[in-house]
């Protein structure tokens, strides 16, 4: 009982403790509008620094170097392992530039994202200071802030080779102007010194950016935005920002000290946080880039297809998660993270209800996002499967895209289970709407469950498989894809026809290339009267094996058809296994038949006709039995 009770005080003192910080929050956001302090003329304000400064800064000195000597002595505290780390990624970073540069000699193509190792000290540096500087690393507080500084450094030297040189000095104003925020963060509870650092602070960002914007220097930045939007955008940005800069020095100069820590070293921050999320995406894409090309990674079939594509997901999910870390960073810079989060979650809790039906935002985007999470890892397994998989294991290109298919209608449907109970909806309800559902299937969608039932007739039987050449009700082309309800055949036009699944199974199909990939070529050939047919039959047969398109085995075959009105007629059959290519091959051979035919002293003779003209003799017309021949 008395350890119940200890433990429910504390859970108490807890609770008590976060009302406090939460009451805290509010009145800072409700008092943004508040004087602090007396305008910077004031006297009195002057009186009071000349008379408490010396202390002050002595006390904030005092502590200032505790933190360092603390930070530098105590192990717990991180240096040691956070020197330690930055050894082993420097050994890391330059291995890495070591096979870069290997690669750039041996002329083998890599992403350009590996140039961020050559400046390996640099990497390793910023990527230490990162952590160290972290809200949860376990350095103190006047520490990571010094830490965070420092990384600067290194980032800015990362940051240099990747940006148009027009952009540097505004990074360099902004690592300045970072630096100097932190001494007045630093000595924030000395009166009247933060208030003219921040003065000091919001006049230098505005001459800075004055000074960007009256050389033309951000206007015209390179890149797949026309040149003019780009200029517009960064020069529309750059005013917003002076702006902002401009009402926290105003709002420092009166005295409203909330809104000036709120506006000019925000801005400040956000700017320096960005340069760090440049920096540390470019090491990312850098380390990617490298281990997607070594050991073990590079064995794997996908990445070798596919690794730019890969590198380009990869972006953008760095992209995004930079821009995540921002904006969370950014708002618990200002204080605003807590209001934000509250906000959001208010509007999440928010609930629809009708009747007994109840169903909240929160529910409905989990829903959505169960859904689209199942199908974003069914496309995945099913890439890796048809990169990785399937060549090893030689699976048919037909059966490989059954079971794609499969895999991808029970990942979907697991997916669309999993987000019904999220949703909050009773699973056991789900076999009572299924029953229903199946009765009104069985009257109305009939032919929707017929197509449906011989669709996967086909993935599993595969009388007809993606990749095929048919034909089916009067068409002609090759399957390329077989969907729940109808196929795609693609014909030699060009045109896309969508067949029902039900025609490849009820009707008579064609299929040329079920079995293998040989097609018969059948050339007739007619040559004139006189010709030895012996004679024939070898020449035309060995214009066939001539042909690098022809089977051997097989070999092709020349027959004695016929006798006709004209000439004699023999027919070439003959195999390849170049299904795509075989009217190419047949136009080949009918040509040099056709050469080796003249060549060898015959011809070929074209159909005569015989016409008898009746005349009477008094009008001087022809007479009867005078002969005219046309050919």
């Amino acid at each position: 009982m008395g350890l119940q009770g200890s433990l429910a005080a504390e859970l108490s003192r807890c609770d008590e403790m976060l009302a406090q910080i939460a009451r805290a929050q509010k009145s800072a956001v409700a008092g943004m509008l508040s004087r602090e302090s007396p305008p910077i003329w004031s006297v009195e304000l002057w009186a009071r620094a000349r008379a408490t400064l010396p202390g002050r800064l002595s006390a904030i000195a005092r502590g200032f170097w505790t933190n360092i000597r603390e930070y530098l002595t105590d192990p717990a505290r991180g240096l040691p392992g956070h020197g330690l780390l930055a050894l082993v990624l420097a050994l890391a970073a330059i291995a890495a530039r070591r096979r870069k540069r290997q690669w750039a000699a041996s002329g083998i193509g890599v992403s350009s994202a590996v140039a961020v190792f050559e400046r390996p000290y640099a990497v390793a540096l910023a990527s230490v200071l990162w952590m160290a500087s972290a809200a949860v690393s376990p350095a103190p507080a006047r520490v990571r802030d010094l830490l965070m500084v420092l990384a600067l450094v290194p980032a800015v030297r990362l940051v240099r080779p990747m940006v148009d040189p027009r952009v540097m000095p505004g990074v360099s104003a902004t690592v300045t102007l970072f630096m100097f925020d932190l001494a007045r963060r630093t000595l924030g509870g000395a009166p009247l010194v933060e208030q003219a650092l921040l003065v000091l602070e919001s006049m230098a960002a505005v001459a800075a950016i004055a000074w960007l914007l009256r050389y033309d220097r951000l206007r015209h930045l390179p890149g797949q935005v026309p040149a003019s939007l780009r200029g517009r955008f960064v020069s529309n940005l750059l005013k917003l920002i002076t702006v902002g800069l401009a009402l926290g020095g105003l709002a420092a100069v009166l005295g409203f000290m909330r809104l000036a820590r709120m506006l000019t070293p925000a801005i400040l921050n956000g700017a320096a946080l960005a340069i760090f999320m440049f920096s540390a995406v470019q090491v990312a894409r850098g380390a990617l880039a490298i281990a997607l090309r070594v050991r073990p990674l590079d064995r794997l079939q996908m990445v070798n297809r596919h690794c730019d594509l890969m590198e380009t997901w990869a972006k953008r999910l760095f992209v995004w998660g930079a821009a995540f870390i921002w904006v969370r960073r950014f708002l618990d810079y200002i204080g605003l993270l807590e209001p934000v989060v509250s906000f959001g979650s208010a509007v999440l809790e928010a609930k629809f209800e009708r009747g007994s039906i109840s169903v909240s935002v929160e529910d409905v985007l989990a829903f959505g996002l169960t859904v689209w999470a199942a199908y974003l890892l069914s496309a995945f397994i099913r890439f890796a499967l048809q990169e990785e998989l399937y060549p090893r294991r030689g699976i048919a290109r037909g059966l490989s895209y059954a079971y794609s298919r499969l895999v991808h209608y029970v990942i979907l449907a697991v997916g669309f289970l999993v987000g019904l109970g999220v949703l909050g909806m009773d699973l056991s309800k789900v076999s009572v709407l299924a029953g229903a559902f199946g009765v009104g299937i069985g009257f109305g969608l009939q032919d929707v469950v017929n197509n449906f039932v011989c669709g996967l007739i086909l993935l599993f039987e595969r009388p007809v498989t993606v990749g095929d050449i048919v034909e089916v009700g009067g068409l002609q082309g090759e399957v390329r894809r077989i969907g729940i309800r109808a196929s795609t055949v693609r014909t030699y036009q060009g045109a896309d026809i969508i067949v029902p699944n039900s025609q490849f199974i009820t009707a008579n199909v064609t299929n040329w290339t079920l079995s293998d990939q040989l097609r018969r070529i059948e050339l007739p050939v007619g040559v004139n009267y006189g010709a030895a047919p012996q004679k024939v039959i070898e020449m035309i047969e060995a214009v066939a094996r001539a042909n690098p398109g022809v089977l051997e085995k097989p070999p092709p075959k020349c027959l004695f058809m016929g006798y006709g009105d004209s000439s004699i007629n023999f027919e070439l059959r003959a195999w390849t296994d170049q299904f795509d290519n075989w009217g190419a091959i047949r136009s080949e051979i009918a040509s040099a038949v056709y050469d080796a035919v003249y060549a060898a002293g015959m011809s070929f003779p074209f159909p005569q006709r015989e016409v008898r003209v009746l005349k009477d003799t008094e009008t001087g017309s022809l007479q009867n039995g005078d002969d005219l021949n046309f050919k």
